[in-house]
């Protein structure tokens, strides 16, 4: 019997995701398959980061399916003991998944920009599954599908992600290309049988084609209705609701330069975007400016910044493609007062 542990978090500072339709289409997809009996789906959700370990420890499983969000570089995206987002860094995840590399055969990471933690993971798990970038509840849904429904028919995990990025292009969904595979074959490190199915010689890590267009579903990272909502967007000790008033933090001048990088590829993607009509884009090139021209200051108002973050929020609201550039910048713009 292979456990198959399916890690949920969708903290209540980020945009609601349909975790429970991706559990329920696993769980329904194994069951018709022929090889049901070998396998055994374990959900846990609302996953914070002091219950990773030892959920590992307790369910000792074959299979790791994060599904969340992730912000690539700044981390996956876990809970805290307030239900509010952590950040875990690709190196934590390395060293954890380290400890298990015995009797993990594959990780997949079914999130947003997860790329970067599915390379430092695949260090010590022979397969293990990133996104590239951000991509939409449907797609990740159908991959999974695609993933579990060659898997219950007894297929070799790397012919399983095959499978599930066909499945996207089924549904003429045209993200299969966001899927990422970091594969080696092992002769104890099979899917279903442990003596055929993995002894080929197709050891690669499958970089797909890079997109620059994103979609980071509905992102909240302001208010708490809207998708963009910088204020509760921090690793597990940034709060970026403080005083006005406050001054940055030392050594923030990167940071800030990186904000203002980012910013400036924000309105080029504003500008490119056909969601928003030209009204709408000047609308949204406003805040974006008030941005710009702040965090050149000496001293920036922390209170104008998140009025004009939220004003951005508001002009974008909807349109998903620029939700991850936005959350991109918030959480540069926490770290400034670190």
């Amino acid at each position: 019997m292979k456990n198959i542990l399916i890690l949920s978090a969708n903290p209540s500072d980020t945009s609601r995701l349909r975790l429970g339709k991706e559990v329920n289409d696993i769980r329904k997809t194994l069951r018709q398959s022929n090889h049901r009996n070998e396998f055994q789906i374990i959900p846990v959700g609302a996953v914070q980061i002091d219950d990773l370990q030892q959920t590992l420890y307790d369910y000792h499983p074959t299979i790791v399916h994060f599904s969340g969000h992730g912000t690539g570089n700044n981390g996956l995206v876990l809970e805290d003991n307030y239900g509010k987002t952590v950040l875990v860094s690709e190196e934590a995840l390395a060293r954890l998944f380290q400890s298990f590399q015995n009797q993990l055969e594959c990780v997949l990471l079914n999130a947003c920009y997860s790329e970067i933690q599915a390379q430092a993971i695949h260090q010590h798990i022979d397969c293990v599954i990133g996104i590239n970038q951000a991509m939409g509840d449907e797609a990740a849904i159908k991959f999974a599908v695609g993933f579990y429904r060659a898997l219950g028919a007894g297929e070799p995990y790397d012919r399983c992600f095959e499978s599930g990025c066909t499945l996207i292009d089924l549904n003429s969904i045209p993200e299969s290309e966001k899927p990422q595979l970091k594969y080696r074959p092992r002769k104890e490190n099979l899917a279903m049988n442990s003596q055929n199915k993995f002894n080929h010689n197709s050891s690669q890590s499958n970089p797909k084609s890079f997109n620059q267009s994103q979609n980071f579903g509905n992102i909240s990272i302001g208010g708490t209705n809207n998708p963009f909502n910088p204020t509760n967007t921090r690793s597990s000790n940034v709060n970026i609701d403080q005083s006005h008033t406050q001054t940055i933090g030392e050594n923030s001048e990167s940071k800030i330069d990186t904000a203002l990088a980012e910013l400036g590829k924000l309105k080029q993607e504003i500008s490119a975007t056909n969601a928003l009509s030209l009204i709408q884009k000047k609308q949204a090139e406003i805040p974006v400016e008030i941005l710009e021209t702040e965090l050149k200051k000496p001293q920036p108002d922390k209170g104008l910044i998140d009025e004009a973050v939220e004003a951005l929020k508001k002009g974008l609201e909807g349109v998903e493609k620029l939700a991850g550039p936005v959350m991109k910048v918030a959480t540069i713009l926490a770290k400034v007062w670190i």
